[in-house]
């Protein structure tokens, strides 16, 4: 009989464990989003500068050149990933880019990391009203075309500017500097797509998503609870 509460404990403990573990996952998700996109990531790479991006996979294009972004408020002090921007990927051709930081000034930088000739990518014009704005060119033989968001205030356009950043990071590169007009937590969205197909993104492997330290933590700190519970029921049955 104490065998049987025994193990009748542990399993509702293991079910109580769990159930907590899903609460975690969901509030921590919960606090990770910004605008309305899960799941959100901290950045995985770091620009030549010290500015913080993230690198990213590509698929679903005639090519799959892989993509190196950034979106740093400025003044940026290089290494400081604090005001550094969050990356929403629930919808994987159209990431989001959610900076912390409120309103100022903003640089952006894209790197294709294929064909990877180091070329400058011209710079789209001043968004539109909508903060919308896009370039198409050419590039190792295929079509690219790059449509960029911004918001969730206006931009300065007077504030547009391309640069040619240093020290650059890899491949073919389209950056710019701007204002946004007001104060607000701003965000820059992009999709991009090759000869007609809408590339899909991924980050690159090996960063887990914030809520997930939280589900492996309190995971593995619920079955440990458990099972020292069982150690201390399997005597009494003796």
């Amino acid at each position: 009989m104490t065998n049987k509460r025994a193990r009748r404990t542990l399993t509702a403990g293991l079910a109580a464990g769990f159930a907590v573990v899903g609460l975690m996952v969901s509030a921590g998700a919960a606090n990770a989003s910004r605008v309305d996109n899960l799941p959100v990531f901290s950045p995985n790479y770091t620009f030549g500068d010290g500015a913080k991006g993230f690198k990213l996979t590509t698929s679903g294009g005639p090519i799959n050149p892989g993509v190196i972004v950034g979106f740093n408020p400025q003044p940026d002090p290089p290494g400081d990933g604090d005001d550094g921007a969050l990356i929403a990927l629930l919808n994987p051709a159209d990431p989001q880019l959610i900076s912390p930081s409120l309103g100022g000034s903003f640089t952006f930088l894209i790197g294709l990391l294929m064909p990877g000739d180091g070329s400058v990518i011209p710079l789209p014009d001043a968004p539109n009203p909508d903060g919308v704005t896009g370039e198409r060119f050419m590039l190792g033989g295929h079509l690219f075309d790059i449509t960029l968001g911004f918001g969730p205030g206006p931009v300065d356009p007077g504030s547009w500017v391309g640069f040619n950043p240093q020290p650059e990071p890899p491949g073919d590169v389209l950056g710019g500097a701007f204002s946004f007009a007001g104060r607000e937590d701003p965000f820059m969205d992009f999709n991009i797509s090759i000869d007609g197909s809408q590339l899909d993104f991924a980050l690159a492997p090996g960063v887990p998503e914030p809520a997930s330290w939280g589900l492996m933590l309190l995971g593995f700190g619920s079955l440990g609870a458990m099972l020292r519970a069982r150690r201390r029921a399997l005597p009494a049955r003796a």
